[in-house]
């Protein structure tokens, strides 16, 4: 589990993560304090604090006991008095992006100088994994490497490779073993702290929004447990598909523009062994007629050139061949990849019945977390369905069409997702929202979703972490004042 996140970032407060629902609290005022954990809260476990020091010290992490961190950050919020009055977007926080850099991401924030200020900042995060605490700190001057503890030695802290840090990372909470069909590690994560800058709360099945669907595959069919090597079909049947769409654009023998499919590449064939044949007729009717003149110019009547007269329709069928040839080779491909793309159907058909109760499992609970938000009204289910690239994911959140339904349904399917995969070992024990996913909700759908997500990490052992905006927090506490939550930390983001 997440213990601590620190950065030297302007206005970043060290947070304190606890297990359950965690909120951290972006103040555009800069003035708000952190709050005492109410009675249903869950109080954080102590644990030594590192803090990475600014640039221009030292450069030595040093250690302080949590509470005195945390009473500085006390007296910097009331020493405070500048208010923060420039307009902020709903994209990512410099929250998220500072743990995800701390988890091996690039950290990437959409303005400017929020990138600036994070190349120029140290980033630590502490967490539980494999039976030892281990706490990673990682500088935006030197990224492709980290500063590493843990508990499980009395070793100083060691430098490492930002790669073997995601390797590490992969083993621990995702289970990867390094098979080649594995996904990559940093795909994985991508589910868990969703980039709102690069349209990944638009979409429950992409964290990006020109991700093509077959490569949400991989990651997706590790989470739910699905068949890796049919994923990997999948995946070749699609290159071998772009393949041949390459080799038609830079076919001289096919005319510029013309795009071969599936569908049209039989009937185009078709239709130029007709005009092939048909204009076989014509020459052979030209020859006749030039050999008759050829004859007749020989005994002083027409001067015809029977060359001449053939000439202009030996070019055409030598043309119309090289096409013709050309489109048959195309149909071949097609009929191949159709071939290939129907026997992947019927195996991902197999591998899903054989996965039946494991695939019920997550849809139910898909289904269960919309029901405890909106009863009947929204009928919900998740179904994974074949389809002739692979698998295909259909999140369902029926109902009117309102204000926070995309939103609604990315939250059920990552929290059915983050479950499945946590129960099966193959994900891990946190999630993180940005606030982005909350800012356009209603705040009735807001609460549910968080006592929701409240009442599922109580029950799983989960962490769910949501960086909400103050006042919307302050709607949500308006609306039901018995939420059980831990204010994990309170930061600003202007």
């Amino acid at each position: 589990m997440l213990r601590e996140l620190a950065s030297d970032l302007p206005g970043f407060r060290a947070a304190r993560f606890a297990p359950g629902l965690n909120v951290a609290v972006l103040d555009s005022t800069n003035t708000a304090e952190p709050t005492e954990p109410g009675p249903r809260h869950v109080a954080p476990e102590t644990v030594q604090d590192i803090i990475p020091a600014r640039r221009g010290r030292a450069s030595v992490v040093g250690y302080t006991p949590l509470g005195e961190q945390w009473a500085r950050d006390r007296a910097a919020a009331a020493g405070s008095t500048e208010p923060d009055t420039g307009r902020r977007g709903i994209g990512r926080s410099r929250f998220a992006a500072a743990l995800d850099f701390a988890l091996g991401g690039s950290g990437s924030v959409r303005a400017a100088p929020a990138r600036q200020q994070l190349a120029e900042s140290s980033t630590t995060v502490r967490f539980t994994g494999a039976g030892e605490t281990v706490t990673a700190t990682r500088s935006g001057a030197s990224p492709g490497e980290l500063s590493v503890h843990s508990s499980g030695t009395d070793a100083p802290p060691w430098e490492l490779p930002v790669a073997d840090w995601q390797q590490w990372l992969g083993q621990t909470l995702f289970g990867l073993t390094g098979a080649d069909d594995e996904p990559s590690y940093r795909s994985l994560m991508a589910y868990y702290l969703r980039d709102a800058d690069h349209g990944g709360l638009s979409d429950p099945i992409r964290h990006h929004a020109k991700q093509p669907a077959v490569e949400s595959l991989p990651p997706l069919a590790h989470l739910f447990g699905l068949d890796p090597a049919l994923v990997e079909a999948a995946k070749t049947l699609q290159a071998s598909r772009r393949h041949l769409r390459s080799s038609q654009r830079g076919d001289t023998d096919l005319p510029n523009g013309q795009r071969l499919s599936d569908a049209t590449a039989s009937r185009d064939l078709a239709n130029l062994t007709a005009e092939l044949a048909t204009l076989e007729l014509e020459r052979a009717e030209a020859a006749a007629d030039a050999s008759w003149r050829s004859t007749r110019a020989v005994a002083g009547g027409l001067a015809t050139d029977p060359v001449a007269a053939t000439a202009a329709l030996d070019a055409k069928l030598a043309a119309l061949r090289a096409r013709r040839a050309a489109v048959a080779r195309y149909a071949d491909a097609h009929a191949e990849l159709q071939r290939q793309a129907l026997e992947l159907r019927e195996s991902v058909r197999s591998d899903l019945r054989g996965r039946h109760d494991r695939l019920t499992a997550a849809s139910n609970l898909f289904t269960r977390y919309a029901y405890e938000m909106f009863g009947p009204s929204r009928p919900a289910a998740l179904t994974v369905a074949a389809r002739d690239h692979g698998y295909a994911f259909y999140p369902v959140l029926g109902g009117e069409p309102g204000a926070g339904v995309g939103a609604m349904t990315l939250f059920c399917f990552d929290l059915a997702m983050a479950v499945t995969a946590h129960r099966a070992g193959t994900g891990p024990d946190f999630l993180l929202h940005d606030r982005a996913l909350y800012a356009d909700l209603p705040v009735a759908d807001a609460a549910a979703a968080l006592d929701l997500a409240a009442r599922v990490c109580a029950v799983e052992d989960l962490q769910y972490v949501v960086v909400l905006d103050q006042p919307k927090l302050a709607e949500v506490g308006r609306y039901d004042p018995a939420l059980s939550y831990h204010e994990c930390t309170v930061v600003t983001d202007g």
